[in-house]
C-alpha cells in the first residue's frame, strides 16, 4: 500500500529528483538534455504536490492545485506569478506545453541556472518569458522537503483524493 511517506520517498526524493538531474547532468557535460522535457515534468509535479496541500486530484483541481504549490516554491514565485497578469505560469508553461508541447508566448529554456533569484521570469525588457531548470528543481525540491515534513508531523497523513 502507498503511504504518503513512501511517495515522497520513492517518487518525490528519488524518481522525480534523479530524472531531472540526470538532464542537468547531461547539460553540464555538454550532451543534451531535455530541456522542455524536464521543465514540463517540474510543472507537472507542481500541479501533482498542490493535491497534497489541497487534498485533492479529482478532477477539476488541476489548476488550483498547480497555483498552491507554485506559490508554496517561494516568494519570488508569487511576486512573479502576479506580476504577470492577466497571464498566468499554469495557463502559460504547464498548459502550454502539456497540450500543445509549446510555452503560449515566447519563451527559452535553460538547463542550467545562471544567478536567476526564481526559476521563472519575464524578461524585462524583451517580455519573453524564461525557464531555467536547475533553479526551479532546486526550490521545488525545497518546497516538497518542506510540505513532505509538514504532512509528517499529521498523525495520520493520507494520500489526496481522487475521482472515481
Amino acid at each position: 500500500m502507498i503511504t504518503v511517506d513512501l511517495f515522497f520517498r520513492e517518487y518525490v526524493f528519488k524518481f522525480i529528483l534523479r530524472d531531472i538531474e540526470r538532464e542537468i547532468i547531461l547539460a553540464r557535460e555538454g550532451r543534451g538534455g531535455g530541456n522542455f522535457l524536464a521543465a514540463l515534468g517540474l510543472l507537472c509535479y507542481t500541479e501533482v504536490l498542490g493535491g497534497f496541500v489541497s487534498g485533492s486530484w479529482e478532477r477539476g483541481t488541476s489548476r488550483a492545485n498547480f497555483d498552491v504549490f507554485f506559490d508554496r516554491i517561494g516568494p519570488e514565485y508569487v511576486t512573479f506569478r502576479q506580476a504577470i497578469l492577466p497571464d498566468d505560469p499554469y495557463s502559460l508553461y504547464r498548459c502550454g506545453m502539456v497540450h500543445e508541447y509549446a510555452v503560449k508566448l515566447p519563451c527559452q529554456i535553460a538547463m542550467l541556472k545562471g544567478n536567476e533569484t526564481c526559476g521563472v521570469w519575464k524578461g524585462a525588457s524583451c517580455g519573453i518569458y524564461y525557464f531555467s531548470v536547475e533553479k526551479y528543481l532546486e526550490d521545488f525540491m525545497k518546497a516538497a522537503r518542506r510540505l513532505y515534513e509538514e504532512l509528517m508531523t499529521e498523525p495520520n497523513p493520507s494520500l489526496p483524493r481522487v475521482s472515481t
